[in-house]
């Protein structure tokens, strides 16, 4: 996360804070998802990452980086919001989605199960205000618990 705030935060707060939480997205017979929050996942399950960024200053926050990983137990499933997330297979170098490689002479899209993190780039985050990103993703395994 990065982004340069103008203003103190009040004592004991930074400028950003950041929450995360995973929500176990799941479907009725009508086809209209919830969402619960959970502590573990099993596989095949979908959960969704929330990543809550809050501007605890009195000025605007602007060029804020939001950044949420995909942990490893799992496969994105290209679900994400706001819009314009660029992805990530190692947490490191970002790029507009879908990932591309080369494999011998063609260019080819990177695997879903191989995108480690989303980032946004948020213009101005006002003060006061949370801007919340998202990511869905299926567990693979029941390796790992969900809200690490």
């Amino acid at each position: 996360m990065s982004g340069t705030a103008q203003a103190e935060a009040p004592a004991g707060k930074p400028p950003v804070s950041v929450e995360l939480s995973a929500y176990q997205i799941t479907l009725n017979q009508k086809g209209e998802s919830s969402a619960k929050l959970v502590k573990q996942a099993k596989p095949n399950d979908i959960i969704e990452y929330r990543a809550t960024y809050t501007n605890n200053t009195a000025k605007n926050v602007k060029g804020l980086v939001a950044t949420l990983p995909i942990p490893a137990d799992t496969q994105f499933l290209a679900k994400s919001t706001p819009a314009q997330a660029q992805a990530s297979t190692d947490g490191v170098n970002f790029a507009a989605m879908p990932l591309k490689r080369k494999t011998g002479s063609q260019t080819v899209n990177v695997p879903l199960q191989e995108y480690r993190a989303l980032r946004w780039t948020i213009a101005e985050l006002p003060a006061g205000k949370s801007i919340t990103v998202t990511a869905q993703t299926r567990v693979n395994s029941t390796i790992g618990a969900v809200g690490q």
